[in-house]
């Protein structure tokens, strides 16, 4: 109990600095003695700090404020991905610190993908110079699907490596307290703390990458299921004759408007259409098609390139509306770099979105691009630190 009201009165705080030990009182319901000695505990363990209000009360007196001393303490957050683990050491507020990306380029071995990770978090805690004691938790973003209860990868697809027991390896190795989630509900909660989510209750968060993947927020709450596999939009089937998933299913959103789904359709097609851009760039057969290949010819007004762009955006639209009828959502947040490249995917995903919701005159669903981007990833890790520590 007095844990837990430690942490009311420090979310508190937080939500509410500067405040004073009264205001808190008020706002908790709990007695000012308490509150009084619960701040005392926390100014001693350096948590909160005290100042001068500027403004008297009425009684003449300028009261004393509390505020959260964001940098007494440090929180490593790790993105695991197919492609790549970066680890970044923040301050209590999410401020980057030390920020540390290390390329998978061909797949590791469970053993092989541990070490990498232990490896790279021991590099960014040499490089920062931060005393084991300062480090309040590690969280692990990790791609696919995660219990996040025992802090388990499930199943990673695109490493293609099952039950990695993350939690328990790296507790073990750093004896500091670990949190694992799924990639996108990490970015989700991101966006709650930090991005496009602040003070929004309900909300979908959509990353668009080598795989594709949603954060359904409920109630101010990540929505995770019992089996915490939630979120798994890229899987809904768009066409049972559809073109092969890498989960083995035929048809999937991920492999209709995922980056690694458009570069080969790209590939695919690019021979019937010889007056694109992209034909005179590989001419020399000195370079392979990319997707930033791709991307670049968009930007300068490729039709083919464009066409690619926008059929994807028309299926993520499609299944975002799905979402939308289901979940009814006040805003739709997408992350991933096909959101960057212009208006092409954005567009037709809103167009989709306005055709095939239902909905009444009065609701109104916001679609905005993360302003995180792939950050957000890392840096859910570390809000998942920070919810745990202020209870929010």
């Amino acid at each position: 109990m007095k844990l837990l009201n430690q942490s009311t009165v420090l979310n508190m705080i937080r939500l509410k600095e500067p405040i004073s030990r009264a205001e808190i009182a008020k706002l908790t319901k709990l007695t000012p003695p308490t509150i009084s000695s619960l701040v005392a505990e926390l100014i001693e363990k350096n948590l909160i700090v005290e100042e001068q209000s500027t403004s008297a009360t009425s009684g003449g007196r300028k009261p004393i404020l509390l505020r959260i001393n964001y940098s007494a303490y440090y929180i490593i957050g790790v993105y695991a991905a197919a492609e790549v683990i970066r680890v970044i050491l923040t301050t209590m507020d999410g401020k980057i610190v030390t920020d540390f990306s290390k390329d998978i380029t061909e797949l590791p071995t469970k053993t092989e993908f541990m070490s990498m990770m232990i490896e790279c978090i021991h590099y960014v805690l040499q490089t920062a110079h931060i005393e084991r004691e300062l480090i309040l938790g590690i969280g692990i973003a990790m791609h696919g699907l995660v219990d996040s209860e025992q802090g388990l990868a499930i199943f990673s697809p695109h490493l293609h490596l099952e039950n990695i027991p993350l939690k328990e390896r790296i507790e073990k190795e750093f004896n500091i307290p670990v949190i694992v989630e799924n990639d996108v509900r990490a970015l989700a909660i991101a966006e709650s703390w930090f991005g496009q989510g602040k003070g929004v209750s309900d909300f979908i968060c959509l990353s668009v990458g080598r795989g594709i993947g949603s954060g359904i927020f409920i109630n101010s709450e990540i929505y995770k299921s019992t089996f915490y596999t939630a979120g798994e939009v890229g899987h809904t089937i768009l066409d049972v004759n559809g073109p092969l998933c890498e989960c083995g299913n035929n048809g999937c959103l991920e492999a209709y408007a995922s980056e690694v789904a458009i570069l080969n359709k790209a590939k695919e097609e690019l021979k019937n259409h010889q007056d694109t851009i992209l034909t005179e760039w590989l001419k020399d057969n000195s370079t392979e098609l990319s997707l930033n290949m791709v991307y670049k010819a968009a930007k300068k007004g490729d039709p083919f390139a464009i066409s690619l762009l926008e059929k994807a955006g028309q299926s993520l639209g499609l299944a975002a509306a799905n979402m939308i009828n289901i979940l009814k959502p006040s805003k739709i947040i997408v992350e991933g770099g096909i959101f960057e490249v212009g208006d092409f995917v954005l567009s037709q995903l809103k167009k989709r979105i306005e055709k095939y919701t239902f909905k009444s005159s009065h609701e109104e669903i916001k679609v905005v691009c993360s302003e995180l981007g792939k950050t957000g990833m890392v840096l859910g890790a570390v809000t998942l630190v920070l919810k745990k520590l202020f209870k929010a």
